[in-house]
């Protein structure tokens, strides 16, 4: 158990899928909802079907509240 999590720790790129730029396209065209690029930054993607309902609901929910 203890050399699974330090294996984790000592490879992060096992842990988070690190994409290059033609992987990111790639994820945006496909609808993923948050990408990570080569320097670890997050970004979430607006084009997301999932991402644009969520950004609906929560809209809503403070209209009417």
């Amino acid at each position: 158990m203890f050399r699974l999590i330090s294996s984790l720790f000592s490879s992060p790129e096992k842990l988070l899928q690190v994409l290059s730029r033609s992987d990111i396209e790639e994820s945006i065209a496909d609808g993923e909802r948050i990408i990570i690029d080569e320097d670890g930054n997050a970004t979430v993607n607006i084009l997301s079907d999932e991402v644009q309902r969520d950004f609906d609901h929560h809209v809503n929910a403070l209209k009417r509240a």
